[in-house]
């Protein structure tokens, strides 16, 4: 496997690379990150684990793509800012609490910025005696989506409690803290996964619950042995990474002109801190 490095050298190059040069464009990293994730798949088709690295399974890996694109999304979201911004932060709603993968201020009562990130879709694992078939971007859609309907409702319900009527649900929901973002990440599997149709479910999201969304995808160049970006079609309408970052730094700006966020709202609540 040395001919694709090993994953976590290549993560921790990346990371270094967007701190020490203060990188705020996903453009300006997305080819180190494709081949990040080529290097990933390409443990998970051989069935190996990387050598000294953390994980109990070979399917543990899809895991980490998961937790260093929500540190990438934080480390570029932070140098855009200049503010402290939480990757993985355990934060209260109004019926329980929610893991977010990305949120400012970073604290757990009444953020003002929520964002949820997915990288979804996996290739065949075909090396054993008991094969496994590739892992579509969207698999489970549904359940995912439910998902991030509950948490960006429960999130913007917290303040609320039950004080205060909501009357009109647009209204409310496009006033109401926090701002609520979904980032989504995918290797996609055509013809099973169509990305004019996953683009279309995420302009539904925005629509009904969600205040932005955004989508990168790619899919395997066999000839070149890797993977190259999917571009989106101009009629999608759907978000680019950057174009998210830039609208969420627009806003952590203006709520923090001086640098400090406004005070968080705290309620005492019925559930406990499991």
């Amino acid at each position: 496997m040395s001919v694709v490095g090993h994953p976590q050298d290549r993560w921790d190059a990346l990371a270094q690379h967007v701190q020490v040069d203060a990188v705020t464009a996903f453009t300006a990293v997305e080819r180190d990150w494709l081949d990040l994730m080529w290097c990933l798949d390409a443990f998970r088709q051989a069935d190996l684990k990387p050598p000294t690295m953390q994980v109990k399974t070979v399917d543990a890996l899809n895991r980490k793509k998961g937790d260093w694109f929500a540190e990438l999304i934080a480390l570029l979201l932070q140098n855009r800012t200049s503010q402290g911004i939480g990757a993985r932060t355990k934060i209260q709603g109004f019926s329980q609490y929610h893991q977010i993968d990305v949120a400012w201020p970073s604290r757990k009562h009444d953020p003002l910025i929520c964002i949820e990130t997915k990288v979804t879709g996996a290739p065949a694992v075909t090396v054993t005696q008991q094969p496994k078939p590739p892992r579509n971007a969207t698999a489970d859609w549904s359940n995912r989506r439910k998902e991030l309907k509950f948490a960006a409702t429960d999130l913007k319900l917290y303040r609320r409690q039950r004080e205060t009527s909501i009357e009109h649900w647009d209204v409310w929901r496009a006033d109401a803290p926090p701002k609520t973002y979904f980032v989504w990440a995918a290797r996609i599997n055509p013809p099973a996964d169509d990305i004019g149709r996953m683009a279309d479910q995420l302009r539904q999201l925005t629509e009904t619950y969600l205040d932005g969304a955004a989508l990168i995808a790619w899919t395997e160049n066999t000839s070149s042995k890797r993977y190259d970006r999917v571009s989106l079609a101009t009629a999608d309408r759907v978000r680019t990474v950057d174009d998210l970052l830039h609208r969420i730094s627009t806003q952590i700006k203006t709520l923090a002109p001086e640098g400090q966020p406004p005070k968080p709202v705290v309620h005492d609540t019925a559930f406990t801190d499991d």
